[in-house]
């Protein structure tokens, strides 16, 4: 009996702070009236489980909400917090990595306005995108293992700029051949 006043109470907060009436609620877990969330509240019975489920989502609250000795959501442990940490820093650096991409393949145009294109297409022969990954490899330091044996995020910026700098290498390559037959 315990049990059941100790739920009954907690579906009674939880209805009055979502703002409804017990036919309201009734109403959207599918029930024919109010009654039966009377009898929860007043703690007369105890819901099917399935009806259970659809009153915590109905009333947003989580099976703890309801269970005796839970008044809080229960709190993100800091396992979950750190990998939430972890998944933001990653969105971020692939956002940054994107731009990279998106900066790289509009290079073509920024050249176009600043170098004669007689001059960029001798620079064009001499560049390889090899001599340039091993540059920027040089420079970012070769991808040394992390955590769970993933690499640095180096690595991750290395392919990034080798994507990039193919784009642009392509982009400018199809630019000179596009004016040498407009010219």
């Amino acid at each position: 009996m315990e049990l059941r006043r100790a739920f009954g109470g907690r579906v009674h907060e939880a209805r009055q702070a979502a703002g409804i009436s017990q036919a309201q609620l009734a109403k959207r877990l599918g029930l024919r009236s109010g009654v039966a969330v009377g009898d929860w509240e007043r703690g007369k019975a105890l819901p099917k489980f399935e009806t259970f489920m659809r009153l915590c989502e109905a009333l947003n609250q989580s099976p703890a909400y309801f269970i005796e000795g839970y008044r809080e959501r229960p709190a993100k442990g800091r396992i979950e917090s750190t990998q939430d940490a972890v998944d933001a820093l990653e969105a971020k650096s692939v956002q940054r990595h994107l731009e990279l991409i998106h900066r790289l393949e509009h290079l073509p145009v920024e050249i176009g306005r600043s170098i004669a294109p007689e001059e960029l297409r001798t620079a064009m022969e001499r560049m390889r995108v090899e001599d340039m990954t091993a540059t920027v490899e040089t420079r970012l330091g070769a991808g040394s293992p992390r955590h769970g044996g993933r690499e640095e995020s180096g690595s991750v910026a290395q392919e990034a700029f080798r994507q990039g700098w193919e784009a642009a290498h392509e982009a400018i390559r199809k630019w000179l051949h596009l004016r040498a037959r407009a010219v």
